[in-house]
């Protein structure tokens, strides 16, 4: 779909910080970071790489595609950040493209700052594009070693 940024923006994806985390026919992964200022570490964005505007329009093997990533991922996460809890959302009202949200929950998180307000909490671990690509590149490692359809890390 020529008009919707998520297809538009994948063959980009390389150049972000950390580059894409995971990616196989169906899917791809990539850690979020804001375009100014410090981004939540440990959030990462599963996209479909197909237009698919909700969860009702997906194949059946893109959908255990994002199973099967989702639970990766969230080992991932667990196992790199120390995380609590994996929390995962999808909204795509903004950007009608489905795509989910895995937010790790660090154990000192405050209960009013669980779940959506995740990324409310001001004392969260955030960090710059060179956290964001250090934290990516202690997941490439954990998947290299756990899971095959990992991609190589972007390293310049």
């Amino acid at each position: 779909m020529d008009t919707c940024p998520f297809c538009t923006t994948y063959k980009d994806l390389p150049s972000t910080p950390g580059g894409i985390l995971f990616e196989d026919r169906l899917v791809y992964v990539h850690h979020y970071c804001r375009d100014e200022g410090p981004s939540y570490l440990g959030h990462l964005l599963l996209k479909t790489k197909r237009h698919v505007p909700g969860l009702a329009d997906l194949t059946e093997a893109e959908g255990q595609a994002i199973g099967q990533s989702i639970a990766r991922l969230s080992k991932a996460l667990q196992a790199c950040t120390g995380a609590e809890k994996i929390y995962a959302e999808a909204y795509y009202e903004v950007v009608p493209h489905l795509h989910l949200h895995l937010m790790a929950r660090y154990p000192e998180t405050p209960q009013a700052y669980w779940r959506w307000k995740i990324g409310e909490w001001p004392q969260a671990p955030q960090g710059g594009p060179e956290a964001i690509a250090a934290l990516c590149e202690q997941i490439h490692a954990y998947l290299a070693q756990t899971v095959s359809g990992s991609v190589e890390p972007n390293v310049e």
